[in-house]
């Protein structure tokens, strides 16, 4: 099985020929070692049809980039940012539906999954309660965060400056912290799964439960590619 995922830019710093990179979080690639799945990961929106016929499923990761809010009919950053990554995320996102793939989008890959689905973002009201500390949710039975948890209530990581706002059409929130604020969105019919907080870190700290995101998403892709 391949998971096709999407490469991240980072400015380091301090000038110099290696300040500029793109890099994926080490978490993805225990993952990927765990479950013996190939994982292809997208820099540039060249041959994304044919990593599309050739890849099960697609994860697209968090992002230190802010999504510009012309997108979803706001107002545009200021100062844009050096790389447009949702414009990457979008067309992946877009190949992949209209493939009926399974998709699994983790907190900036959230909001643009939601934003590409016409829903919308807005920053966060009290970003003390979401950045770099842990925070419990509330879960709707049912859902595909129920389906690791097994409870209503759980305790989740939190590192994000932006939100869900208006959840997209076809979408349900289907968990949320104490202050409101969207922590995961489904579409299931379709395979889409999203989280606003970050799974994947289970897999170097944090409850191991976290890893039936990622076990319950193959297996989905699986189930779908069986199907096709």
């Amino acid at each position: 099985m391949n998971i096709a995922t999407v490469l991240r830019y980072a400015d380091l710093g301090g000038g110099g020929p290696w300040a500029h990179r793109y890099y994926i979080m080490n978490d993805y690639l225990l993952m990927a070692q765990k479950y013996g799945v190939g994982l292809i990961s997208v820099l540039t929106e060249e041959s994304i049809a044919d990593i599309c016929r050739h890849c099960d499923g697609l994860i697209i990761p968090g992002s230190a980039t802010d999504i510009d809010p012309k997108y979803y009919g706001g107002a545009p950053l200021e100062t844009p940012p050096i790389v447009d990554e949702y414009a990457l995320d979008a067309a992946l996102i877009r190949h992949f539906f209209e493939a009926g793939k399974p998709i699994f989008g983790v907190c900036g890959g959230e909001q643009a999954i939601n934003v590409f689905f016409g829903g919308t973002i807005s920053r966060v009201a009290h970003p003390e309660n979401h950045t770099d500390g842990m925070h419990p949710i509330q879960i709707e039975k049912g859902s595909f965060v129920y389906d690791v948890f097994g409870t209503e209530r759980a305790t989740v990581n939190t590192y994000h400056g932006w939100w869900t706002d208006r959840v997209a059409p076809d979408f349900r929130a289907v968990a949320r912290a104490d202050d409101g604020t969207v922590e995961a969105i489904e579409w299931k019919e379709k395979n889409i799964f999203a989280t606003q907080w970050h799974p994947e870190q289970s897999f170097h700290t944090g409850d191991p439960i976290e890893h039936r995101f990622f076990e319950n998403f193959l297996r989905v892709c699986e189930e779908c590619a069986l199907h096709r």
